[in-house]
């Protein structure tokens, strides 16, 4: 190993307002950077050459929430990437905890406590980039639905078709459920990670399905109580 050495800085908030995702708002509002504390490196690998790397470690705060929360932004010399004004080093972006623009924006308290709960961790693996585990979360909403309405049929396959004949979902509903099922089959049986974009659209689609079902029916008995 050659020779390290490295540099630290504390620096305080620009004014500068940045737009990032913000995980309680559910998406891009402008932040603050609170604080910043930097580490430069380099190591010397000889014959004149070095890897160098520098992170920022950020305190920031949502301007519209106010919530406070943590994100480092990296680069390394031995990632070189290239566009039309020649090489470059892309920035690694990390939020903590981690998000997703556009998920988590349902009412969650209006669903029952097992499908509130495999949808929250499921939510959790997706913004903490476990898409293995995202994929079999995604399929155990599906079959917890199922069982919560009381779904006929030997498996999954037959108890949505179930779903569809008792009306709780469409015939395109119930085509998009199959898709699901099989993207979480790939997880679980074949250890397919499926990439973030297909996930949240997954998401949205189970979302949807969730306010159809539960969220909706839910507000109406509220709003227009049945009369004795």
């Amino acid at each position: 190993m050659g020779n390290i050495t490295k540099k630290f800085e504390l620096s305080h908030g620009d004014e500068a307002k940045h737009r990032l995702v913000c995980r309680e708002c559910s998406r891009e509002t402008l932040h603050s950077i609170v604080a910043s504390f930097e580490e430069s490196g380099s190591e010397d690998c000889g014959g004149g050459n070095s890897v160098d790397w520098h992170c920022k470690n950020q305190i920031i705060q949502c301007l519209g929430c106010e919530t406070v929360s943590f994100r480092t932004v990296s680069t390394f010399s031995e990632d070189v990437d290239y566009d039309h004004d020649g090489p470059y080093y892309p920035e690694t972006i990390k939020y903590y905890p981690g998000r997703s623009e556009g998920l988590k924006s349902i009412e969650t308290f209006l669903l029952p406590h097992k499908i509130q709960e495999i949808y929250k961790e499921t939510i959790l693996s997706i913004e903490n980039e476990q898409y293995v585990l995202a994929g079999i979360g995604i399929r155990a909403i599906v079959e917890t639905v199922c069982k919560d309405q009381n779904a006929a049929g030997a498996n999954l396959y037959h108890k949505i078709n179930s779903l569809k004949e008792q009306s709780i979902v469409t015939t395109e509903g119930a085509d998009i459920l199959h898709k699901l099922r099989v993207l979480g089959n790939d997880a679980a049986h074949e250890v397919k990670a499926h990439n973030s974009q297909q996930l949240e659209l997954a998401m949205k689609i189970i979302e949807h399905m969730l306010v159809g079902t539960y969220i909706i029916p839910n507000k109406v008995q509220n709003v227009f109580p049945e009369k004795g």
